[in-house]
């Protein structure tokens, strides 16, 4: 037991500044708060971050575009009222048609 320990002791002393060299990598690679792996998590987060903005864009000139056809024509409004909330013209019928649910099943 002891000639191991000394053996180990002796390698140690004679690569000393590769021993530190290694644990200095070790600390800074992994426990430090600017470690390789805390890196690599703030740049997944930036990546998750970067396409919750280009999805937000992409809704917000969709949004943009809907509005400025409502507020240009006003034929669309008509569109959208009798779609959506089923409203009509006097002296006009409404059919609404639903898919059967045993039809989407299969």
């Amino acid at each position: 037991m002891s000639s191991k320990i000394s053996r180990i002791w002796n390698w140690i002393r004679r690569y000393k500044y590769l021993f530190v060299t290694g644990i200095f990598i070790l600390v800074i690679g992994l426990f430090d708060e600017n470690s390789f792996w805390n890196r690599y998590d703030t740049k997944k987060q930036i990546s998750e971050i970067r396409q919750e903005i280009r999805y937000y864009t992409e809704m917000y000139e969709h949004d943009t575009e809907r509005l400025m056809d409502l507020n240009r024509n006003p034929e669309t409004i008509t569109r959208i009222a009798r779609e959506r909330y089923l409203m009509k013209k006097e002296n006009e019928d409404v059919f609404v048609f639903m898919k059967d649910e045993n039809e989407e099943a299969e």
